[in-house]
């Protein structure tokens, strides 16, 4: 079992990084408190918006926590997605630091349901403040790399993957009722057989104003990845009239969503 820390450790805290402050160290400790996690094991990424810091989980197994900077300048082109999905629709910002909570427990909220719904993401643990706790993609200390990183050339069946991805994108539209809204190959991660999609904190529900223009983003940009001869307005129509689908939704045994009898490619 992990010691738990406390938020003047400051020996264990540079393990995390200097510029992770005592709001979200705080947090961490929450976490550990709760036993979300036990261990804080150090960095092991960074990206605009938040530092990737390995864990262990309650189970003994690695986990991540995606702390997300509490300098919150880099949320302000972020609020579109907040103030124009259904959930927050009475929510008062009362500062940018609340943004980047509330982004946070969006974050958490989104992948919760697409974990639910069957789509391929990391199992959310839990969250506090501005640090999320997700299940560890990877081998040993070795985080899985973005598909943008490994690149077509060394998939040995990009076609294959690309029907992976395909299936876990009309999941998220039509069972988890959401829209990635930043979806591509710098979000989606490949543990060398699957895809694992990430950063949900754009994501939006159904119903949000820009549904639809960000649903075609989306699939624009996984066409133009792996350059598959299917036509991208085509294949958003498709997904929204499955979308619009009031019947039964089954599954068949190679993970494609059955709507009246048929797939999506058939």
């Amino acid at each position: 079992m992990g010691r738990v820390r406390s938020e003047k450790d400051s020996d264990y805290y540079k393990v995390v990084d200097d510029a992770i402050n005592s709001y979200a160290w705080a947090a961490v400790v929450k976490l550990q408190e709760r036993r979300v996690i036990t261990d804080v094991l150090g960095p092991i990424g960074q990206g605009k918006e938040a530092k990737i810091i390995l864990a262990r989980g309650a189970d003994g197994r690695y986990a991540v926590l995606k702390i997300f900077y509490p300098v919150p300048v880099r949320f302000k082109r972020r609020s579109p997605y907040i103030l124009g999905d259904p959930r927050f629709r009475n929510l008062k910002i009362s500062d940018q630091l609340h943004l980047v909570e509330v982004w946070c427990r969006k974050e958490f909220g989104n992948l919760s349901r697409a974990y639910e719904a069957g789509v391929r993401v990391p199992r959310p643990l839990g969250f506090y403040r501005n640090v999320l706790a997700m299940e560890f993609v990877g081998v040993d200390r070795n985080p899985a790399p973005l598909l943008a990183e490994v690149g077509l050339e060394n998939i040995e069946d990009p076609y294959g993957l690309f029907y992976d991805v395909l299936k876990n994108l009309e999941k998220t539209y039509v069972l988890a009722g959401l829209v990635h809204g930043d979806l591509s190959p710098f979000n989606i991660l490949y543990d060398g057989q699957n895809p694992w999609i990430i950063d949900w904190g754009s994501a939006v529900r159904r119903g949000h104003p820009k549904e639809f223009e960000y649903l075609r983003r989306d699939v624009e940009r996984v066409l133009e990845f792996f350059g598959y001869p299917l036509d991208a307005e085509a294949l958003f129509k498709k997904l929204v009239e499955r979308g619009a689908w009031r019947g039964r939704v089954e599954v068949d045994e190679e993970g494609w969503l059955l709507i009246g009898g048929k797939r999506i490619i058939d």
